[in-house]
């Protein structure tokens, strides 16, 4: 039973808040409410729901509340939990994904570059995040694939920052970390632009995470785990000395969500975890200096046979 509105529109090509899709070895069958009815209908086997459920039920324990469950329980089923069915198959994305990716990314670079073209003394973060998310949507954007990272100055040492009224400086770096979604699939992109001459610690550290993300982008190819790919990068930032300042993983996976498996890390469950050909990944490394400001690179590379092909076409 899939329940979750992104593996529903996975599977059926059905945008849906709510429904079951119930999948046997007899086949499948969608139950959807009223607002949904006609068009399931009109493109796939679907019912009126909610489904009866009956005998043995796998249901995804990474997804459902606790609250679905005692629901569920109600019904009298034996409920087997399964992490994550939909995994291994949206991991790998077919030709058509790709295709979606590849003109995420490049809407993606496009607004990049807008954003350059906007900085100017006393412009806020602010409206560089309003003014890109306009450029997208006319453009043909659904949306922001999530709230964009516009961080002059000092702001940028936080990973996860939020836009705010502050005005750009001269002489400072504008770090931006911006994706935008397009026909459902996302794009994610990270750099840091030098407006004027910035501080000489960041010059230092740009040049760290740049060979980081190099040496980390060289391995990716089926069949280097996640932990290699990570430590490629972490063991080059930590031999110069920034180690402590490089606070989250190497990246993830994308594709329908921002944020997919795998997780590239080397710690955690996917650091054993290999790469494979049609996986779609983030290679972000970053140096975070307190009070000084951080630096991120951040490109999306699909895994090829033979090796990957960087989506984000973007000069460092």
């Amino acid at each position: 039973m899939i329940e979750d509105p992104i593996d529903l529109f996975y599977l059926t090509g059905i945008e849906l808040s709510a429904g079951q899709l119930l999948i046997s070895k007899e086949g499948s069958k969608l139950y959807v409410d009223g607002r949904y009815i006609e068009e399931a209908k009109s493109r796939t086997n679907a019912e009126l729901g909610p489904a009866k459920l009956s005998g043995k039920v796998e249901f995804d324990s990474s997804k459902t509340t606790y609250q679905r469950y005692l629901d569920l329980q109600k019904e009298g089923v034996e409920l087997i939990p399964v992490r994550e069915p939909t995994r291994a198959s949206r991991l790998i994305k077919t030709a058509e994904e790709m295709e979606k990716l590849v003109a995420a990314a490049n809407l993606g670079v496009e607004g990049y570059y807008a954003v350059l073209e906007l900085l100017k003394e006393g412009i806020t973060e602010k409206e560089v995040a309003v003014e890109l998310e306009v450029f997208w949507r006319r453009k043909g954007g659904s949306s922001v694939a999530f709230s964009p990272i516009i961080a002059f100055g000092e702001s940028s040492s936080k990973p996860h920052y939020h836009p705010t009224d502050r005005p750009l400086r001269k002489n400072e770096a504008v770090l931006i970390d911006i994706g935008v979604t397009l026909d459902h699939y996302h794009s994610d992109m990270t750099r840091v632009y030098f407006f004027g001459k910035p501080h000489p610690k960041m010059e230092e550290i740009y040049e760290i995470v740049k060979e980081a993300q190099a040496r980390a982008l060289a391995l990716c190819k089926p069949g280097v785990t996640c932990r290699e790919l990570d430590l490629a990068a972490r063991d080059f930032i930590t031999e110069k000395g920034f180690g402590e300042f490089f606070a989250h993983g190497l990246g993830h996976g994308i594709g329908l969500q921002v944020h997919e498996p795998p997780r590239i890390h080397s710690k955690g469950s996917d650091a054993d975890f290999k790469l494979q050909a049609g996986m779609v990944i983030t290679v972000e490394p970053g140096i975070y200096l307190p009070s000084i400001g951080g630096i991120r690179i951040e490109d999306t590379v699909i895994i090829t046979p033979n090796g990957h092909r960087n989506l984000t076409n973007c000069p460092k």
